[in-house]
């Protein structure tokens, strides 16, 4: 019964009306009519406020595999293995810890399909995001995000605490 409540309270809360800070997000959505029951196995483009664009962003049933194709790193192709929850009907989340040190959880709102994301980036990435261009299938890229890793400083993290929406391609 706990649960239960818990769970109408979680639905309540999220309610999007209530929770969208961006309106300008629920405004491009109109007429949507690519809703997702899950956010498993989905193939989207996936926009954030500060321009940042991922297209593709796969998301498989425990890898997100994505390419950033405008925001400061532009050109970068990761594929991150996740951990998934089902928090509430139309809401799950996703999170991930980054070859960089980065960790990225997202809040995926299917109905009105807009996204929540907190993400905690090491000080030398947030100093130069443009070092994060590659792709982390390559060694050589690996390579690299290791010796900055080495020999610059992780700590004060970077905070992104930002919202943006995805839509089906």
């Amino acid at each position: 019964m706990v649960r239960l409540l818990h769970l109408e309270l979680l639905r309540e809360r999220y309610v999007p009306s209530r929770n969208r800070r961006l309106d300008y997000v629920l405004g491009s959505q109109k007429g949507v009519i690519n809703m997702l029951n899950t956010i498993l196995g989905a193939r989207l483009s996936w926009h954030f406020a500060n321009g940042w664009i991922f297209e593709p962003a796969i998301v498989g049933p425990d890898i997100v595999d994505y390419t950033l194709k405008e925001g400061p790193h532009a050109g970068r192709h990761a594929i991150q293995h996740f951990y998934y929850q089902r928090v509430a009907p139309g809401v799950e989340t996703t999170v991930w810890y980054e070859e960089s040190g980065a960790l990225v959880h997202i809040t995926w709102y299917l109905e009105t399909q807009t996204v929540h994301r907190f993400a905690a980036l090491p000080a030398w990435l947030a100093e130069d995001m443009t070092v994060y261009k590659g792709d982390n299938q390559d060694p050589a890229f690996i390579e690299k995000i290791k010796k900055l890793i080495s020999q610059r400083q992780d700590y004060p993290r970077h905070i992104l605490n930002d919202e943006g929406y995805f839509r089906v391609i």
